[in-house]
């Protein structure tokens, strides 16, 4: 690839993605102080604040680690987008190798899941983390392991190495399937999508009655359930949909796939990323303004609340979509034309 593709490859993506998330920063940082009223606007002066300091980290994409203690960041959900960003960067340097190396480029990769996961268990060991931010007495947890990238890589590379396997061979699996009769199938796909299912239930349910206890008892989990859960979760996640994504696309998805394959979650696919910088700011917006006692029971106020701040969030994201992300993708393409 030519140095002019490489330069579209990093351009297009910063471009993309930084026009709209500062005119997210620029509303919610810095113009929300401007018309919001109610007995929580020093919160709205905290975030201010820290956009103020730090707006430029957010731009640079280094906001999941200037400044250092996650509650000085501004919009404080935009961490994961640096730790994207700066995964976006160096994923060539794996990409590459397993095109022209396989066998260094798997070691290279697989080195990385498992010095993340190492990484991450001597850091819950010698600070006494607890699994998750929300199973943790002393919520260190979340600047110290949850949004820093040496973390977070590891599901990103699972995602590398599972795209590459599907790339060399997932022909040759699409294949093979269509060979198979359907009892065959049945008895392949049934016991993999119990099992990846089963998986991605116990890292996001697992943690259910340590953190009830974290919570009501003041408890925290011991430190081997901490390190093994927080050494293998982000493994074992992108494993399990890895394996699920195989068996969509190799025509043993079922009903699944073909939920999945609707052509109408195009429209909102389009939509996903503002609504993700959007959404955040308004439920905070709604919890600032509000005048009376709120609580959070599973009951049918909690569902209106839901159901309103999703729709706010796709339409506020259809504006934001149709006035910046759209006319810039236009821009761009005109641009790549010439």
């Amino acid at each position: 690839m030519g140095v002019t593709k490489w330069v579209v490859y990093y351009v297009h993506r910063y471009l993309r993605l930084t026009a709209p998330y500062l005119m997210v920063v620029l509303v919610e940082g810095f113009m929300y102080r401007q018309w919001v009223t109610g007995p929580f606007t020093w919160a709205v002066e905290g975030a201010h604040k820290a956009c103020q300091d730090y707006w430029w980290a957010n731009i640079l994409y280094i906001n999941n680690l200037v400044p250092w203690k996650a509650n000085e960041v501004c919009l404080g959900h935009t961490w994961y987008l640096s730790n994207d960003m700066q995964f976006y960067i160096i994923a060539p340097i794996f990409i590459i190798l397993l095109f022209w190396k396989p066998l260094a480029g798997i070691i290279s990769s697989v080195a990385v899941i498992v010095g993340s996961a190492v990484a991450t268990a001597v850091i819950t060991y010698h600070y006494g983390l607890g699994p998750a931010s929300a199973a943790d007495l002393n919520q260190d947890q979340f600047w110290l392991l949850y949004n820093k990238p040496w973390i977070r890589i590891r599901a990103y590379q699972v995602g590398i190495l599972g795209g590459w396997i599907y790339w060399k061979y997932g022909q040759a699996l699409q294949d093979y399937v269509k060979r198979l009769p359907e009892w065959k199938k049945a008895l392949v796909s049934g016991p993999l999508w119990a099992a990846t299912c089963a998986i991605q239930w116990a890292v996001v349910f697992g943690l259910y009655d340590d953190i009830r206890s974290t919570r009501l008892d003041n408890k925290q989990p011991g430190v081997a359930d901490s390190v093994s859960y927080g050494s293998l979760d982000r493994i074992a996640w992108p494993l399990a949909l890895t394996v699920q994504i195989f068996l969509c696309q190799s025509g043993l998805g079922g009903f699944i796939n073909s939920i999945l394959s609707w052509k109408g979650w195009l429209v909102l696919a389009r939509l996903t990323y503002s609504v993700y910088l959007l959404h955040l700011g308004l439920m905070s917006l709604m919890l600032v303004m509000i005048r009376h006692p709120f609580y959070f029971n599973p009951d049918f106020e909690l569902a209106v609340w839901y159901l309103g701040v999703m729709m706010m969030s796709y339409l506020a994201a259809a504006v934001l979509y149709v006035c910046v992300e759209q006319p810039l993708a236009f821009l761009e393409a005109l641009t790549y034309r010439k």
